[in-house]
């Protein structure tokens, strides 16, 4: 499953910009998913919780919208 790697790579990002902007814990990340990215909004629900575990991102909620295109966009993150 792709959205796996994906997860991986988006909380990487997310924790690159928290330790950058500051902030201790990762609440909440917001995605654009394009409709025709190739990426199943369903599965990336089902490995974000995984892929968080142990991370500063753990509990965290993944919200996300469809957009027009193929991008998969990191919108904003809720941080404490």
């Amino acid at each position: 499953m792709h959205e796996a790697r994906l997860c991986l790579s988006l909380l990487r990002l997310a924790e690159e910009t928290l330790e950058r902007e500051g902030g201790a814990r990762i609440v909440a990340v917001d995605l654009d998913v394009g409709a025709w990215s190739g990426v199943a909004p369903e599965a990336l629900e089902s490995a974000f919780p995984v892929c968080a575990r142990g991370s500063r991102a753990e509990g965290a909620a993944l919200r996300w919208r469809e957009t027009p295109g193929r991008d998969l966009v990191l919108r904003s993150l809720e941080v404490v």
